[in-house]
């Protein structure tokens, strides 16, 4: 800076010399007319979170050691509730879970993570990208919250199709998206006769190749290959072959 004269009067300070002092960062040359857009900070990136989650659960999304900490950012529940999430944060789905540090990281920067942070070198401080979880926070926290089904068994299928007096089955790959008790017990009921195939309930492509297979060996289908109708059913479950 230069310097002022013993003597000289006191010059006022222009408007560039009082933003240069006051924020660290050219925004405005006053004198000569021309504008100086400060350069944005970076902004972190899913490898700085993917990093952070690494450090901090190993990156273990439904971690839950006891220790008052939870899930890949290990959040408390404190700070979990207080971002209006409900439940425990190792329940909750990972694009939940991204949101959730997202919201907390550009609200408050890497801070909540000191020593992660720091052994990771995470020191981009412009906003968190978007997640998968960018929907309407009602909806995202009902699916969080949502209690899980319990994995379908033979006795739950069964029982499942015992309570809705259940008459009859036409299964196709159509339904493979989902697990169904019928499925379930087709499946099941082939895996006794030694055939191999996964027993999951959805009714996919190893399941219409072997009701194919079947039909071929019986000579007994419901009018379209590797469905299971009425009469495929009958044979294989209700009134099952020696085959």
């Amino acid at each position: 800076m230069p310097s002022v004269g013993r003597h000289r009067a006191p010059q006022q300070s222009s408007t560039a010399v009082k933003v240069l002092r006051t924020t660290g960062a050219v925004t405005a040359l006053v004198g000569s007319g021309l504008a100086v857009a400060a350069s944005p900070a970076s902004a972190a990136t899913a490898d700085d979170f993917a990093k952070l989650r690494q450090c901090e659960s190993g990156n273990n999304y439904h971690i839950n050691t006891g220790n008052g900490f939870y899930g890949a950012y290990q959040f408390d529940a404190g700070t979990w509730h207080g971002l209006g999430y409900s439940g425990l944060p190792s329940d909750a789905p990972p694009a939940l879970q991204d949101d959730a540090a997202h919201k907390l990281y550009n609200a408050r920067g890497w801070s909540p993570w000191p020593s992660c942070s720091v052994k990771m070198g995470l020191t981009n401080n412009g906003p968190a990208p978007q997640t998968a979880a960018a929907v309407p926070s009602t909806e995202v926290v009902q699916q969080a919250v949502a209690p899980a089904q319990p994995p379908m068994t033979l006795e739950r299928a069964k029982a499942q199709l015992a309570s809705s007096n259940f008459a009859g089955t036409t299964l196709s790959t159509a339904l493979a998206g989902e697990v169904r008790a019928d499925a379930y017990v087709w499946q099941s009921t082939m895996r006794e006769k030694k055939f191999i195939l996964q027993v999951d309930g959805r009714f996919g492509g190893e399941s219409q190749g072997l009701a194919s297979l079947y039909s071929y060996l019986t000579r007994v289908d419901d009018g379209q290959t590797g469905v299971v109708g009425k009469n495929l059913w009958d044979i294989t479950v209700t009134s099952p072959s020696a085959l």
